[in-house]
């Protein structure tokens, strides 16, 4: 760009008395193309932008500022984020700007979220489309700056009240180009237009909800109607094909269903001036793109006039990326040595430095953040490079078999394959008693090779031919499995049990297994018949709450089906139905705003933390470090914890319950031996409230009550031992307690509030 013309335009800018907002996001826009040619003079602009924010006296533009700010940060040092907060404090004039400030938490968040959180709250007016996390998709009805409410008419929700702290944080806008709105206003041309254009539907998903998997993809354009039920390859076929024939506007299809579908900018000319910006180049990802694409356009080939500039922008990045971002410096290390940049010296401090311990007394070294942010293709590419170039490395990497993700432990066995140590190792982990490891429990079920269906019908094999070759896939080459029974019998002890994080993905996924009728048909047809009738009375026996009755219900009654000899080990007695899960309107909205900050607030704020600690350096002796990680993984327990509860509980309100014994819903009247009366309401799962009696359906006390009737002895839990009562009277909940339920909050409060 013109340096002379930018910088006349800088000092006419500091000249305005009042910039208008405009001005200012086109002062913005300039700033940027001058970073990837001269980051000093772009970060001076920035200040002189900044004060012009200053004085334009809008928020609006304060916004603008520290969006971009939140988008260049490491290149913009000159302007703190401690400026930016205060350039949007002075801009909030108007009455409702300071109550959208207010609700930003200004003094504690990063200028990222301050721009996002004030971009939604700036957005929302009457008749403005949005998309909440939690409650999907609605439409602003009004703002209720008295109260600082926003007032939203979700789908599943009308007149639903959401505080503008809450509203900042889980909302999304959906502009008049989002696909939700459009389909909103009008679904008979968006469905014209997927007829028409398919590509273009798949583009407008991409803008709106971001990159995504092609499941995903099809998961949202069913659940929109878009794309009715068992169409999606009519649909996906023509729209391929034309994302493939479009290069003014191209998306990036992976090889992979699992990897995103990403649109991308038009096809890039490798000339002389992008090899300029390029050499200017400062964000980390955006060199590793721009390298990938450079090579992916000569033939996976990197010409000698570009292997200067390539060297010394992956040489910047690996050490931006060192100690901070194990995943980018994998990535990048894997390239240099891909494109022969990088000395056999430079490889083993690399290696080094990805398998280096955080602490000498600690199992965890860096190794284990870098795959977590890699693909099963990367992952396998890293351990053979780490193998390659420091074979005694191979007895730690083993010792991640247990530990490691779904995707980093296939790779890495994919990069082991035929190894005798790492097949000693499966073979123990796979047969050991009491504490399976669920990662490679998986693993095994799907690399298992099952015998092909003799029942199966010519024509419905034919038809379910994909599904076929998914069951018969053979088992990975030199990886000796043990017996179908053993890998079963650790699996319903797998599935029976709670777990957590990634444990819990492992478990559903063999629940899942033993849910396909044509799985498990298969698998039992290659156990012997008392195999068989022990799996059968092994799952019979199991009395597990995280296994529900009617799944197991369903295993026993297909295995009966497809071989009788087993019903006569049926039991006689009636299989415990499931119980419900209930609870007040009001607990479940609590829950809800709950489970709300902890994904929009706790966790990102964890993230920065960890992101923060990790700046401070060497991970050995970082105890900040160490303790955010600790934090981490309590936070995503109770994640894991609370998606199940939600996904389990449905509200009620507690009206028409009988009263001839004791049951949710109901108050008990007791009289201790002592004479005092004592009184209770037992609601659902999530509702307490000591103060009118209210106790939870799942407490102990409320166990010994349920079921009894008028007359009835119970023995009341007391500070020593036991207290004896009399059950008086069973009632509908009173007034009081009847007025607590109708109570439903809106915004979050602390569980100490």
């Amino acid at each position: 760009m013109d340096k002379t013309a930018y910088g006349m335009r800088m000092q006419d800018l500091a000249g305005v008395e009042r910039p208008t907002v405009a001005e200012i996001v086109e002062a913005l826009a300039l700033v940027g193309e001058c970073l990837a040619e001269d980051a000093k003079a772009a970060g001076d602009g920035f200040a002189v932008v900044c004060e012009a924010a200053t004085k334009a006296r809008d928020l609006a533009a304060a916004v603008a500022c520290a969006g971009f700010h939140a988008k260049h940060v490491r290149e913009l040092p000159a302007v703190t984020a401690d400026q930016i907060r205060e350039l949007v404090r002075r801009s909030a004039v108007s009455t409702d700007d300071k109550l959208f400030v207010d609700a930003v938490g200004l003094g504690s968040a990063t200028t990222e979220a301050i721009a996002k959180r004030l971009g939604v709250l700036l957005a929302l007016k009457p008749g403005v489309y949005v998309i909440s996390q939690s409650w999907g998709f609605g439409q602003v009805r009004e703002i209720d700056s008295f109260y600082g409410k926003v007032i939203i008419d979700f789908d599943g929700k009308k007149g639903h009240a959401m505080s503008l702290s809450v509203a900042g944080q889980s909302l999304d806008v959906a502009g008049e180009e989002h696909l939700l709105t459009r389909w909103k206003r009008d679904p008979e041309a968006i469905r014209a237009l997927a007829e028409k254009d398919p590509a273009e539907i798949v583009r407008l998903a991409l803008r709106s909800f971001g990159p995504m998997p092609i499941q995903r993809l099809q998961e949202r354009l069913e659940t929109i109607g878009i794309v009715a039920p068992g169409k999606w390859k009519a649909f996906w076929e023509p729209a391929r094909r034309g994302l493939k024939a479009d290069k003014k506007q191209p998306v990036e299809i992976p090889a992979k269903r699992t990897d995103p579908l990403r649109l991308l900018d038009a096809e890039e000319d490798f000339g002389a001036a992008w090899l300029r910006v390029f050499a200017k180049t400062r964000d980390i990802k955006a060199i590793l793109d721009g390298v990938t694409a450079l090579l992916q356009e000569n033939g996976g080939t990197l010409p000698d006039s570009y292997r200067d500039t390539v060297r010394d922008r992956l040489a910047f990045a690996l050490k931006g990326a060192d100690r901070t971002d194990y995943p980018r410096y994998a990535q990048v290390a894997l390239l240099l040595r891909d494109i022969g940049l990088s000395t056999p010296e430079e490889r083993a401090k690399q290696v080094e430095r990805l398998t280096e311990k955080e602490y000498e007394d600690d199992r965890l070294d860096h190794l284990d953040h870098a795959v977590k942010g890699l693909s099963a293709r990367d992952v396998t590419s890293l351990i053979r490079f780490i193998l390659e170039v420091a074979p005694d490395k191979k007895a730690q990497i083993l010792a991640h078999v247990e530990r490691f993700a779904s995707v980093a432990l296939g790779a890495t066995l994919d990069a082991l394959v035929g190894d005798d140590d790492a097949t000693a190792l499966v073979q123990k982990l796979l047969r050991r008693k009491g504490s399976p490891v669920p990662t490679l429990v998986v693993w095994a079920f799907r690399h298992y090779p099952l015998a092909a269906d003799p029942d199966e019908a010519p024509a419905r094999a034919k038809k379910t031919a994909k599904a076929k070759a998914a069951l018969d896939k053979p088992a990975a080459k030199d990886w000796p499995l043990p017996p179908l029974n053993e890998l079963i019998t650790q699996a319903v002890h797998i599935v029976e049990h709670r777990h957590t994080g990634e444990a819990l993905r492992m478990r559903n996924a063999l629940q899942a297994f033993f849910d396909n009728p044509t799985w498990l048909r298969r698998a039992c047809a290659m156990l012997t018949p008392f195999e068989r009738q022990v799996l059968f009375e092994r799952v019979q026996a199991s009395a597990s709450g995280d296994w529900d009755a009617a799944s197991r219900r369903n295993v026993l009654v297909r295995m009966a089906r497809d071989f009788p000899e087993l019903a006569q080990f049926r039991r006689s007695e009636r299989l415990p139905q499931e119980r419900q899960h209930l609870t007040s309107e009001r607990s479940l909205a609590a829950y809800r705003l709950a489970y709300d900050h902890l994904i929009n607030v706790e966790i990102p704020a964890n993230a920065k933390d960890i992101a923060t600690a990790r700046s401070y350096g060497d991970l050995r002796e970082n105890a900040e470090y160490q303790f955010a990680r600790d934090h981490q993984r309590v936070l995503l327990g109770r994640q894991d914890e609370m998606d199940r509860t939600l996904k389990a509980l449905k509200p009620t309100a507690f009206e028409g319950v009988p009263c001839e014994t004791v049951a949710p819903g109901t108050k008990v009247t007791l009289r201790a031996a002592d004479g005092q009366t004592l009184a209770y309401t037992i609601l659902g799962e999530l509702d307490r409230d000591e103060t009118l009696g209210i106790i939870s359906s799942r407490s102990r006390l409320a166990d010994l009550l349920i079921g009894k009737a008028v007359g009835a002895q119970v023995e009341l839990p007391a500070e020593r031992g036991v207290r004896a009562a009399t059950i008086t009277a069973i009632e509908p909940p009173d007034a009081a307690v009847r007025a607590w339920l109708a109570e439903i909050p809106t915004e979050y409060k602390p569980a100490n509030d």
